[in-house]
């Protein structure tokens, strides 16, 4: 792929990201060929930001999951976070941003 899609791919994708995988990704980009780049550029990204915020405000009821598309575990959650006394959704709140940012590596890699 060439360095000029490459550098926009990664200007999309800033931020939705693990830090720690985005070498890995534009590894992945620098080797894959170029008719990837529409496919990529038009991947919709979960938004690590907006799942924090649903997480935070609305994530004893299992919104954040279902918004990153674990509908299983957002419908436990709605049905017995409660039980946990608020423990389940306060921890949440950390594993579902990260979670997000991995979701988007994956999905990415996939389309590699």
């Amino acid at each position: 792929m060439r360095e000029e899609n490459v550098r926009q791919i990664l200007q999309i994708v800033n931020g939705k990201l693990p830090e720690e995988k985005v070498i890995a990704l534009k590894s992945k980009l620098e080797t894959a060929s170029d008719d990837k780049v529409d496919a990529i550029m038009c991947a919709s990204l979960y938004n690590p930001t907006h799942v924090l915020l649903f997480s935070v405000f609305l994530g004893g009821f299992g919104v954040d999951r279902f918004m990153i598309g674990d509908a299983g575990l957002g419908v436990a959650k709605l049905l017995f976070g409660w039980v946990t006394c608020g423990i389940w959704p306060l921890i949440d709140i950390f594993i579902s941003y990260k979670k997000a940012k991995e979701k988007n590596f994956n999905k990415l890699m996939t389309l590699l």
